[in-house]
């Protein structure tokens, strides 16, 4: 095929300078053709007549315009000169599309850039076209039938750009993404994306509501491929686009012009906002030791420390209530049910806690004996004689479970040891509230304040969050028994406990906060 330079030179809508003749070949499996050309310094241009004839399609120019359309049996494309529009008829619909940059004439044909003219003849020919910018070749492709649906479109408006993200049935094996800005009117920008093989419910997409990324999508089903046009609500600067194989999804990240500094404040001041709400007190879990099967501690006259914990924890959660109204207040068990030491600490964690409050009573190995008043503990391994006692004591709940043995075979000393630096975030915070309650329940109740002490208790170990365990009495001192049995002393050890709870949250708060 013979072109003349100067011709080609002679345009009606000039082409960028320096322009050089080329020819392009296309390739069809069969017998390859060559389409007449240039090259300018971005783009190879082709004859839109030669290829529509190269891939056996019709032609018809209207003399008066110039205008050309190329048409085959499943549709047709209207080219005009000079101009950056085409109208695509496909599927009895027909379509005005924007082109990235206009159609040229020369020689009398109208060209166009070889990359957006694959793209648009892939729309009407039975197969699909791509242009290999390397090898200055086109490349007709067969159809492929099963093509891998398009199957949801999700947006993401970030800080300094978007996220668009486009789920498949499986992952395409070609894909691509390029914004284009019109400067027409202020017309704003489009995101192209062509993903292949795909196919799509071309209504579907078309119909999705506008997001504050886009106002409308229009997709374009061809042969083999989809292209998604997004009529973008701002200007990005920069666009990546990759695939992600765990969810089968293309990804296209869109970057705005933006403030590095002024967004990474906001994001740092939106974390710590949050930080703020997961450190918040606005939940708190009351255990009431031990229960059903289970009665703990025996009383010089017969009480059982099962009923007095569940008391004081009644009354305690409706003190919390009370003055603590925004705060949700759980109970591992409100009756007399048999709850296993791991799940209370599990029933916790559940439930979003972030306070654990676990209620006892005290005795001694013989009774009656005059040992009398209050001592919390949080969870280390004991360091006294007494704090080892009551451990073991309290965990001794563990027999009445099925399965113990295996269940705790872990809950050996070393394992302790490992626990407890596991709660050494809350140890601090565990052990002033232990302190406050011993201070204000002694204040308010008639028990002594026996002090804070350090124990491993197994009920502590599953609950990821400050935890306390309190010994409320002694049932084995017949004068603590009565009182602790009494609702007078239930209830003046509850609403101590309560009180040192709304303290410990003022200053817990606090602290995080000016931290």
């Amino acid at each position: 095929m013979r072109i003349s330079i100067a011709l080609l030179m002679v345009l009606l809508y000039s082409a960028p300078l320096p322009a050089q003749p080329k020819v392009v070949t296309l390739r069809t499996g069969g017998a390859n053709s060559l389409i007449g050309g240039f090259q300018d310094l971005n783009h190879t241009y082709v004859s839109l007549a030669d290829l529509a004839q190269g891939l056996g399609l019709k032609t018809f120019e209207l003399s008066s315009t110039k205008k050309l359309s190329v048409y085959s049996d499943s549709g047709s494309l209207l080219f005009t000169p000079a101009n950056n529009f085409v109208v695509v008829s496909t599927a009895g619909e027909t379509k005005v599309l924007q082109m990235p940059i206009p159609t040229l004439l020369a020689n009398g044909k109208m060209y166009l850039a070889a990359e957006y003219a694959a793209d648009y003849f892939s729309r009407i020919i039975n197969g699909t076209l791509e242009f290999d910018e390397e090898k200055s070749e086109f490349v007709y492709s067969p159809p492929i039938s099963g093509l891998p649906a398009i199957t949801g479109v999700r947006v993401q408006a970030k800080a300094n750009g978007a996220v668009i993200e486009i789920g498949m049935e499986s992952l395409p094996k070609a894909y691509e993404a390029s914004i284009t800005s019109t400067g027409l009117g202020g017309q704003p920008d489009m995101l192209y994306v062509t993903l292949m093989p795909a196919s799509a419910d071309v209504e579907k997409l078309d119909s999705l509501p506008a997001t504050d990324v886009f106002s409308q999508i229009v997709a374009i089903q061809n042969p083999n491929s989809v292209q998604l046009s997004f009529r973008l609500k701002q200007k990005y600067v920069s666009k990546q686009v990759f695939v992600d194989s765990t969810t089968n999804s293309v990804i296209v990240a869109l970057y705005s012009s933006a403030d590095v500094q002024k967004i990474f404040s906001e994001e740092l001041r939106k974390k710590l906002e949050n930080e703020k709400k997961n450190w918040r007190l606005d939940v708190i879990v009351i255990d009431p030791g031990h229960g059903g099967k289970d009665p703990g501690t025996i009383g010089v006259h017969g009480t059982e420390e099962k009923n007095v914990a569940l008391a004081i924890g009644l009354d305690l959660r409706s003190d919390l209530r009370r003055v603590l109204p925004k705060v949700k207040v759980v109970m591992t068990r409100d009756k007399d049910v048999f709850v296993p030491l791991d799940e209370r600490g599990q029933i916790a964690n559940e439930a979003g806690g972030k306070l654990f409050i676990s209620l006892h009573c005290n005795s001694m190995p013989h009774k009656p004996n005059p040992m009398h008043g209050i001592e919390t503990y949080f969870l280390r391994p004991g360091k006294t004689g007494d704090a080892i006692r009551i451990a073991a004591q309290e965990n001794a709940a563990i027999k009445y479970e099925n399965d113990y043995e295996k269940k705790y075979k872990t809950y050996d000393a070393d394992n302790m040891i490992l626990t407890t630096m596991a709660h050494s975030a809350y140890v601090k915070y565990s052990e002033s509230l232990a302190g406050l309650i011993e201070d204000v329940v002694s204040s308010v109740a008639s028990v002594t304040d026996n002090g804070v002490s350090q124990a491993g208790f197994y009920v502590l170990i599953g609950a990821s969050m400050p935890a306390v365990l309190v010994e409320t009495g002694y049932l084995s001192n017949v004068r603590e028994e009565r009182y602790l049995r009494s609702k007078k002393g239930q209830r003046a050890i509850a609403k101590g406990i309560a009180d040192a709870i709304v303290k410990f949250k003022a200053e817990y708060e606090k602290n995080f906060t000016q931290d």
